[in-house]
């Protein structure tokens, strides 16, 4: 790969990340809460009251348990998220929302779907998927390099 082709991944990736975490926090209805904790509250919405645990969470986003671990703290002293011991095994800890922590979601994934909405009006729903599932793909080679 030439030099110029490295530079234009670099910048794409250093634009497309900052300006995506940049645009959806400055979204975000709370300032208090991240898009990363977001994430993490639409991981346990989509659970659907089922149990949820931190280490679920962190193995479906790809990150540390310890990484989800302080968000999740940020989350719960908010009064978002609440944690419940299991009955069985008291060391596992499930976590839901709180009703608080549901407006809150629902209030702030509304907004990320109408801005989804305009980007897939303005570049096509069917090619804005197919982008995405290419760097889908990427990322799967790339990480397969890493293993």
């Amino acid at each position: 790969m030439k030099q110029a082709d490295i530079t234009f991944i670099a910048q794409t990736y250093n634009k497309s990340i900052k300006l995506i975490g940049t645009l959806l926090e400055s979204k975000m209805s709370d300032p208090q809460v991240s898009f990363d904790m977001f994430m993490i509250m639409h991981f346990i919405k989509q659970a659907d009251g089922e149990a949820i645990t931190l280490s679920s969470i962190a193995d479906a986003q790809e990150v540390t348990k310890s990484a989800i671990s302080r968000k999740i703290g940020t989350l719960l002293d908010l009064g978002l998220v609440e944690q419940n011991n299991d009955k069985q095994d008291r060391r596992k800890k499930y976590l839901k929302l709180t009703q608080k922590g549901i407006d809150l979601y629902e209030e702030n994934d509304r907004i990320f779907r109408e801005m989804l909405d305009v980007v897939a009006s303005k570049f096509g729903k069917d090619d804005f998927v197919k982008t995405l599932e290419h760097i889908n793909s990427i990322l799967q080679i790339i990480k397969g390099t890493t293993e």
